[in-house]
């Protein structure tokens, strides 16, 4: 059979700047959408054992990173591309099945070019992939560069982290239903982290956003189409030294598969703003970020006594000292941390948050509230309230009764938690397999779970023995489990 290779490319310049703007722990830096039409097609492949491979060079000159956004494609069961960064070596692989779970967006690649090289399997016709689209970074600039919000004091005195457990959320949407203006785009960076059922934590404002220009901010109770086309990423790197983003290698990016949040809108009351999601794999690694990152967060709804020592870890944003160009530095959207005194917890009604005079910056939101005695995590960093003398920061409490609730049924419903973890203020009669309070031992896992249930089991080695005679599901979803040694 004839072999026939074909490439399309037409390069198109267009507008849509995305503009930068600043609200409580959220931040946006430049980019814009560009039309790029490029079409990598092996319509017909020969059946002779050789594969059909065709590439090229996508480059826009000085920019600082791309993503390509794929707007049709046919793979078959053999065939995938490749999209390989020409700065760093950063190389992304995508075939049918994880192009859908990145819902047809790549990873982020810095610099300025990549090679897309598409390899047909022999005997697989009509292979191809078409992208219309990219998302251009814009290097950093003082006039877009928002000013650091929420420190506690005279002095930001966050220090660099590498906990493995915080990761950074991007978010930049090609989504065609995105109509949001540029001057009131939804915000592209936050913090997010893995907990003990698998799952991840953010802040509901992160989600759903949806500012209404001059107006406060007020959601519409559907998901940013900015959020659901973002990745949570890992062992981010440090920015450029005039503040520019630099991105993780695409081994340590992940898709978002879904999500269920809360956040009702600016000044509508503190306590009530969370976000729980759940990743797709890397599509390099096969990995869902729990199991490369190896580490996780355990939660508690119980409080520190005021003037105790919390933390809060974030991506928030820096420009102390300032940058090459005036403005933000080489330490902006970089993993930093830092602990203070706790203040109190709040509650309105059922909705609960927790005080603390820690520094955070914008993008900081969806942090982690670290109770530094014990490293528990108590709660979601949402809020300023920080000046230079006085006030709180804030965040969601996880005593918030829907929050509890998800965080429960995140694996599905009847999901009994066991976790043989020494628990603050719990005492072995209070386990009773709740997500907080979860049993110690398997054992009682397997008596308490319901038919067809599912037993959650925090990574750990466990000493029971056990023999099932009713249908459940075990799971391990944050890391391995060995039971019965």
């Amino acid at each position: 059979m004839r072999q026939s290779l074909h490439l399309l490319l037409v390069a198109l310049l267009a507008g849509g700047v995305v503009t930068a703007s600043a609200q409580t722990g959220q931040v946006r830096p430049l980019a814009r959408k560009q039309a790029y039409v490029l079409e990598l097609g092996a319509r017909t492949v020969a059946a002779d054992g050789k594969a059909a491979t065709l590439r090229h060079v996508v480059q826009i000159p000085d920019a600082p990173w791309l993503r390509l956004h794929i707007s049709d494609y046919k793979l078959d069961r053999q065939s995938y591309f490749t999209i390989t960064s020409l700065l760093d070596g950063g190389r992304q692989r995508l075939d049918a099945k994880s192009l859908a779970e990145w819902r047809r967006n790549s990873a982020f690649f810095n610099g300025d070019a990549v090679e897309v090289e598409l390899h047909a399997a022999p005997g697989e016709e009509g292979v191809f992939v078409r992208i219309e689209e990219l998302t251009v970074g814009e290097i950093a600039r003082v006039d877009n560069a928002p000013t650091p919000q929420t420190i506690c004091g005279a002095n930001d005195d966050r220090v660099a982290s590498n906990d493995a457990r915080v990761g950074r959320i991007n978010q930049f949407s090609n989504d065609a239903t995105d109509t949001t203006p540029p001057t009131n785009a939804s915000n592209p960076f936050c913090t997010a982290w893995l907990v003990s059922n698998g799952a991840l934590l953010t802040a509901g404002h992160c989600v759903d956003f949806d500012p209404d220009g001059p107006g406060p901010g007020l959601p519409d109770g559907t998901a940013d189409a900015t959020f659901l086309n973002g990745v949570v990423e890992f062992s981010v790197p440090a920015s450029q030294a005039n503040g520019t983003t630099v991105f993780a290698n695409p081994n340590n990016q992940y898709p978002i598969n879904n999500v269920v949040w809360r956040f009702d809108g600016q000044g509508q009351g503190l306590g009530k703003d969370w976000a729980v999601f759940a990743p797709n794999p890397n599509s390099n690694t096969g990995l869902l970020p729990h199991q490369a990152q190896g580490a996780f967060f355990r939660m508690t709804r119980e409080a520190p006594a005021t003037n105790n020592i919390v933390r809060v870890t974030g991506y928030g944003l820096d420009n102390t000292p300032t940058g090459t160009t005036g403005g933000e530095n080489a330490q902006t959207r970089t993993l930093q941390t830092h602990s203070g005194t706790y203040a109190g917890e709040n509650n309105n009604g059922t909705d609960f948050s927790h005080t603390y005079q820690v520094d955070t910056t914008g993008a900081n939101s969806g942090s982690p509230i670290i109770w530094e005695s014990n490293g528990f995590s108590i709660g979601i960093h949402t809020n300023a309230g920080c000046t230079s003398t006085g006030g709180s920061n804030s965040g969601t409490s996880f005593e918030h009764d829907a929050l509890e609730t998800r965080l429960q049924n995140y694996l599905g419903p009847n999901t009994v938690h066991v976790d043989n973890a020494a628990y603050p203020n719990l005492t072995s009669g209070a386990r009773n397999g709740n997500i907080f309070q979860p049993f110690a031992t398997v054992s009682n896992g397997v008596d308490a779970v319901p038919t067809g249930g599912t037993v959650s089991i925090v990574a750990g080695t466990y000493n029971d023995r056990r023999t099932f005679n009713r249908a459940m599901t075990l799971r391990a979803p944050s890391g391995p489990v060995i039971i019965g040694q």
